[in-house]
This record gives C-alpha cells, structure tokens and sequence, in this order.
C-alpha cells in the first residue's frame, strides 16, 4: 500500500479494522509509514509545536474521559488553553484532571527530548501530575493498602509487592532490547496496569508513560480514544491479565500510533504555508 497518497476516512477506517486483528501487519504497516516519514524534510519547529499541542488536546481528553471525566473536547481546550475553571456545570475533578494530565503530557514530551530514561522516579512524577487536587497523601507514593478493581480479571500486587514489583519492571523494560519498541512499550503498560501500583490514577498514569516511551523511541504519541477504542483497550488489558497475551494491545497501540505518523506523513508532504493542523 502507497501510504503517501491520499487516504478517505473510509479506507482508514477499512484498513483498520484488518490491522487491529493482526498484531504483525500493523506492526508492519506502522514501520512502513515511520521510515516514509523520516525520509521527508524535517517539519518546521512551529508545525511540530502545533501538532504537539494538539495531540496533548486530544490525549487530555481521551485519556480522562475513559475514567469517567465528563468534558468534551472543546471544553478540555477551554480548560487547558483558554483558563476557564468553573461555569457551565464543570465539575472541580474533571477540571483538575484535565489541567494534570495536561501538563503531565507536556513533561512527558520535554524529558523524551532531554532523552531522561524511564525509572521509578520519572513514573512517580508523572502521577504527581495525573492526581492534581486529589489525595495529596497518596500522589507519587507507591499504593500502601490492598485494592480490588471492580469487574477485573486479575487481582492487583498486594502492596507489600509493589516495590520490588515495579523495580523489576523498569528494570526489564531499560534491558528489553530485542522486542519491537510498540510492542515493549505495549507489554510495559500492560504489566503496570496488572501491578496496580498507585491507590489511583493507575490508567492515567499508564496511558502517559506508554506515550513518554514511544516518544523516547522516535514515534509521535499515539492517542487511545474513548468513543471508538475503550472497549477494545480494556478487552486487550483483559486479554493480557487471563491469558498473558499482549497481541491485542499491541496491535491497538501500533494501529493508533500508525494513524499519528500517516497524519504527520500528510502534513510534511505539504508545502510549509500549507501545513495546517487539526481543528480541537
């Protein structure tokens, strides 16, 4: 496939459906469009700005919504961009999600840069960040009590073993070199999200470090959204946590990283006065 030319809605959503089944095809398909992309002229510091900004947007709002925040995109980019904290019924939580993980994505991007590796300080930041306004006694310290997660498939690490268990998981994941990156970064997030290490904010937390890897790696930061994908995300995490298979997530998270890099494909093929983003 010539995925340089110009692609409808239709024959994405086509080509979707057949990768999101095929771990190795979307693997494949999502190497393919990386090294098409790194062929072109770099795009210009104010386009990169811009296309960062939109996927911090976008990431802000699907990754919160999936637990539940009830703001639309547009009033995520009201929250975040235009400073607006109260009036039209927003409730304080979604509010403070939004700004935390907002700002959480943009650290993320700036450590990526600074090439600062993965460990157990950086994952703690994070969710410093991801629980803004809520619990501070619990934000950034690894979970000290047993949890249940309501309808789960797995039971989380007693407390006594998560920090050992974490230990050896960004232990693995700074040694794992011979796995495709998506899929390292895809496996990782699945083992964090089984451990349970934080009282809360675990999904969060999980969906920024999976974006702080692949964007380590060279990748643009892949969004999970809400509407279309959380039913797939959370069968993938089931498929992980019954059976120890992580095809699934990984074959979502090369199919959404995928779109990210033909999207940013689109854009440098694009004269420099025409590159416009997308519209939040």
């Amino acid at each position: 496939m010539d995925v340089t030319r110009k692609m409808d809605e239709k024959e994405f959503r086509e080509i979707e459906a057949r990768l999101l089944s095929d771990k190795k095809m979307a693997l494949e398909m999502t190497d393919d469009i990386f090294k098409k992309l790194n062929e072109q002229k770099p795009l210009t510091p104010p386009a990169v700005a811009r296309l960062r900004d939109e996927m911090m947007l976008e990431n802000t709002f699907d990754s919160n919504a999936i637990e539940g925040s009830r703001l639309t995109l547009r009033e995520t980019v009201l929250v975040v961009k235009e400073g607006v904290r109260d009036g039209n019924g927003f409730r304080m939580k979604d509010v403070l999600a939004a700004l935390g993980y907002a700002r959480g994505f943009e650290v993320i991007l700036d450590l990526a840069d600074q090439e600062i590796p993965c460990d157990e300080d950086v994952i703690k930041r994070l969710h410093q960040y991801v629980m803004l306004g809520a619990f501070p006694e619990y934000c950034g310290v690894w979970r000290d009590h047993a949890v249940r997660v309501l309808g789960a498939a797995f039971k989380p690490a007693g407390f006594r073993e998560i920090p050992q268990k974490m230990h050896d998981l960004v232990a693995w994941y700074q040694n794992e070199d011979a796995m495709h990156p998506i899929e390292k970064a895809s496996r990782f997030h699945a083992e964090f999200e089984t451990i349970h290490p934080f009282a809360d904010g675990n999904g969060r937390t999980g969906r920024l470090l999976l974006n702080f890897m692949l964007v380590r790696e060279g990748y643009w930061p892949a969004n999970i959204r809400c509407q279309e994908d959380r039913e797939r995300y959370y069968a993938a995490l089931y498929s992980f946590q019954s059976r120890g298979n992580v095809d699934d997530l990984t074959a979502l998270i090369a199919v959404r990283e995928a779109e990210q890099l033909l999207y940013c494909l689109k854009i440098a093929l694009q004269p420099e006065h025409a590159r416009q983003g997308r519209s939040c």
